[in-house]
């Protein structure tokens, strides 16, 4: 089959794909709701706004008039488990789809990242959207609560209001933060920053206690027991795995007051009762999430300054300060691995006369081209580079049973002479047919240079070689580099 033709069919599937994708996902979220819920009450977890709202923000191709359409099929079939008459059915389904709606059109105006919460500002955003999605779904609300429940204006609104609320901040985050299926890491680091431990179990564990005796020893105070236990969460984990707890807390919480196993007041609930409850679950569910979000831009942040600390701004490359870390631990390899080493001193031929002629930008230009050849040659033996500074270049490689030094030294050869080959680029056409260019040497005198070239003076350190250090290995390429330069190779090797 053509790919042409593949793609045809897969484009005239799709919209059947997200109906039924998302219908699927409605309904069952939609039961999630009817099937926790005290009886002859509304929901108080209703759960399938929140995630079609959710998937239609994550999922764009889904937010299509099939994916709708597909949201709307699912609230009507979950409908057949209420036995509710047509008409509740339609003005319930209403203010489902008018929440949603609102929630939507606002999202879209963000940007990227702030629809990934990956700032600490985006949580703000969220809460707002979130709030005017709630109240969109509480107009509704406020309309038909007397007809339907006999209830006020007002009530309708608070608890349409109170409930989308916590469902929007509890489910949201999790879907928004959720990692793209193609890039799904391991469980333990989906739910860790750094590697486990036993140690790192402990924020969990507490979490899972306070939350033991919440439901224990009741009283008005018991619903902020997991709060410490909730930030300690969100400073060691990610802000997906914050956001998971958070909902597991939100969910647990209501479900335990409306079911009757949990009682935070011995006294008569009121009818704003429930609201004023839904609205602290939110709140508390708000504070790890907001924590977390914070953490994950400051540990963004070190990144970022320790990448620019130890990396060259110009090729990329590990520069002078990541070179001697990485070194050492290369020589503390050779001691105790089972193959030799290869430890490579590059530089550029003739740069200085380039760099003084052509200028510095052109100088960095020429730079660039040889870390990015040099790594894209060598990109499978995954060689230590560094640049250190200059026009002086590092590459070290331990040999393997598959990939031996052999290999890797011809690849290395290769790399020069493409380099010396791209970089006549850089000159005109005179100078390329000269094959050379005229400049003033270190002394002022004006002499014949040779084009832009690289060379390179390995040191290869068989694994029975102990007790050597970097600054040996530096020392010995020192005097070998004088023969990679009058070398037809440009190379220089000694064992």
């Amino acid at each position: 089959m053509g790919e042409a033709r593949r793609q045809r069919i897969l484009s005239t599937l799709y919209p059947l794909f997200a109906l039924l994708c998302v219908a699927t996902l409605i309904l069952l979220f939609s039961l999630v709701g009817i099937f926790t819920r005290p009886p002859s009450l509304l929901a108080a977890f209703w759960p399938a706004n929140a995630v079609l709202l959710g998937i239609l923000l994550r999922y764009p191709r889904l937010a299509s008039p099939p994916g709708w359409l597909g949201g709307l099929l699912g609230y009507l079939l979950a409908s057949l488990f209420t036995e509710d008459p047509p008409l509740k059915t339609a003005l319930l389904t209403l203010g489902n789809l008018a929440g949603v709606s609102v929630g939507y059109l606002l999202f879209r105006r963000l940007d990227h990242e702030d629809k990934r919460l990956r700032r600490p500002t985006s949580i703000v955003y969220l809460l707002l959207i979130a709030m005017a999605a709630s109240f969109a779904a509480g107009l509704v609300g406020a309309a038909i609560n007397p007809m339907l429940f006999q209830g006020s204006h007002l009530y309708g609104l608070g608890f349409w209001f109170a409930s989308e609320l916590v469902n929007y901040m509890a489910i949201l985050p999790v879907i928004l933060t959720l990692p793209p299926p193609g890039t799904l890491p391991g469980w333990r680091r989906l739910l860790y920053q750094t590697n486990i431990s036993w140690s790192r179990l402990l924020p969990l564990l507490s979490l899972v206690g306070t939350l033991l005796l919440t439901l224990l020893i009741e009283g008005p105070g018991s619903i902020a027991f997991p709060v410490p236990a909730l930030l300690w969460c969100a400073i060691n984990y990610s802000v997906f795995a914050t956001s998971l707890l958070s909902l597991s807390f939100s969910t647990l919480i209501l479900l335990a007051l409306s079911n009757g196993y949990l009682t935070i007041s011995q006294d008569v609930q009121t009818q704003y009762w429930m609201f004023s409850v839904r609205i602290g679950v939110m709140l508390i569910a708000l504070t790890p999430l907001t924590a977390a979000s914070i953490m994950a831009t400051r540990n963004n942040l070190l990144r970022r300054m320790e990448y620019l600390a130890h990396h060259d701004h110009l090729t990329g490359v590990l520069n002078r300060a990541g070179f001697w870390p990485g070194a050492e631990q290369m020589a503390e390899k050779l001691e105790r691995g089972k193959h030799p080493l290869a430890v490579c001193m590059l530089d550029l031929d003739n740069f200085k006369p380039f760099n003084d002629k052509f200028g510095f930008r052109q100088g960095d230009r020429a730079i660039l081209l040889f870390a990015d050849t040099v790594k894209e040659e060598t990109s499978k033996f995954k060689p230590f580079l560094g640049h250190i500074g200059g026009d002086d270049f590092f590459v070290g490689y331990q040999g393997t049973e598959e990939m031996p030094i052999t290999d890797f030294e011809t690849t290395l050869k290769a790399a020069l002479k493409k380099y010396a080959q791209n970089a006549e680029s850089f000159y005109s056409k005179d100078d390329r047919k000269a094959g050379f260019i005229t400049a003033k040497d270190r002394f002022g005198i004006m002499r014949n240079f040779d084009l832009l070239a690289a060379s390179c003076a390995a040191i290869v350190i068989g694994k029975d070689k102990k007790g050597i250090t970097m600054e040996d290995i530096i020392y010995a390429t020192a005097e070998l580099k004088k023969s990679a330069k009058s070398s037809p190779e440009k190379y220089a090797s000694l064992r």
